[in-house]
Formats: C-alpha cells, structure tokens, sequence
C-alpha cells in the first residue's frame, strides 16, 4: 500500500506544475493580446500613412489646384480616407467632369481626372468665355484664342456664368448647330442665339436661320445648293430655313 502511495505523489505533483506552466503561458498570450489589439492598428495606419498622391488626366489643371481641392489632413492614410468624399471635392471644381480616386498599397492615392474641354467661345460685353460642350463656363478666353472653336452670342452672360440650366441646353443647342455647320458649310462659324424661337448661324458669308430643331429642313438645302453655289460667290446671301418644305434665298446688303 504504501508502494502505491509513493508511486503517485511525483504524478500528482507533474500534472499541478504542467497546470501552472500552462496557466503562465496563457497569460502572457493574453498580455501580448491585449497589447497587439491595441498596437496593431496604429502601426498599421504607419504603413498606409499617404506618402505619395498621384494625378494624372490634368491638361489645363494645375497639379497644385487638385492637391488644394483633396485637402487631406496632416495624419492621413489610405485606410482613414474617404473617397467618395475626396471626389466630390474635385468635382466641386467646374473645370472638371467628373474624378475618381482609389487607393494603390502600401502608400499611393490616386486621382483620374476627367477635365471639362473647351468646345466653343462665348461672347459678350464683357469679353470671351470658354464654354465646354455641356454649355459650362471654364475660364476666360485669351484675346485671340487658337483653333476653329465656334462661337455663341446672344446669350445672357449673367445667367450663363450663374450656371443657369435653361441657358446652358440653348447654348447646347447652338453648338450642336455650329457644330453641323462646320461639317457642312466651313469651319469659322458664329451663331447668334439672341431670339429664343430661331438660330441665326454665320460662315463662309453665308446667314443661315433655322429653328431649334433644324436637322429635317437641312435635307431640302442640301439638295437646292449645287445650284446655288455660283450665286453665293457674287456676295453674302441668308438662307432661312425656318419653314417647312422651303429654302428661302435672300441677298444681304
């Protein structure tokens, strides 16, 4: 019996050292645990900490002007960032179209920029605008701007420069006239878009008017203009094409 007493006293006691060995190593994962849940993310965000913003897609944007648009904090990172946020500050600018703004590990930012382009030139009063192809203001023209972009008057410059939406579809309108225009009769074209109810478009000393929607009245021109091609080198003539089914030829002066 008392053999057996002596057989068990060392087992007894190696399971109660296993339990607290077992115990302190549980406790010191536990430790480092805690401490890695707390430590883990800020170094994580150290990683990811913003160290280069890449823009590409600027023709006429400044790169300084983009970087004043985002606007990032100090501690930024690409996991604090919010990107839609981000592109909608750009976009706020009315010399872009529309951004887009991802995240490239471990430490780029990247901007696509879609930039309004010039499509044709306002004049008024208070000189040349650049307008793009939506009827939105860019920026002020030079004196003499380069290239065949056509140019729209008759407009209002303050409702226009306010972003008023009914003066930006008539501006649309006159440029999708300018436009055919171009194709069809000569590259400087001038459209006069004072009268609400008609266009009046000027090229090759030729006086073109035709209401806003004009593409059904261009097929009877184009088939009388053969024959009107000598009598149009002789001076400026108005072609009004207002009224269905008929050219109307009229000498200026």
């Amino acid at each position: 019996m008392s053999r057996g007493n002596r057989s068990l006293r060392p087992a007894s006691s190696g399971r109660w050292w296993t339990r607290v060995i077992q115990g302190g190593l549980l406790g010191i994962l536990a430790t480092f645990g805690m401490m890695g849940y707390q430590w883990i993310p800020s170094a994580v965000a150290g990683l990811l900490s913003i160290e280069r913003v890449s823009i590409t897609g600027t023709d006429r944007l400044d790169r300084r002007v983009v970087l004043s648009l985002l606007d990032l904090p100090d501690d930024r990172s690409l996991l604090s960032v919010d990107l839609s946020r981000l592109e909608q500050k750009v976009e706020a600018h009315p010399a872009v179209a529309s951004a887009s703004v991802g995240r490239v590990l471990p430490d780029t930012l990247t901007v696509i920029v879609v930039e309004r382009k010039p499509a044709a030139l306002f004049q008024h009063a208070g000189g040349t605008l650049f307008l793009d192809k939506e009827g939105v203001v860019l920026s002020l023209a030079p004196d003499r701007p380069a290239g065949t972009l056509p140019e729209l008057v008759g407009l209002s410059a303050v409702k226009i420069l306010g972003g008023d939406p009914a003066i930006q579809a008539q501006a649309r309108q006159g440029l999708r006239f300018a436009k055919h225009l171009q194709r069809h009769v000569g590259p400087a074209v001038s459209v006069d878009l004072s009268d609400t109810r008609f266009m009046a478009g000027t090229t090759d000393g030729l006086v073109f008017q035709v209401k806003n929607e004009f593409e059904d009245m261009w097929q009877p021109y184009l088939e009388v203009e053969p024959s009107l091609r000598e009598r149009f080198r002789q001076g400026p003539y108005e072609i009004d094409l207002r009224f269905a089914g008929k050219v109307i030829v009229r000498k200026k002066g």
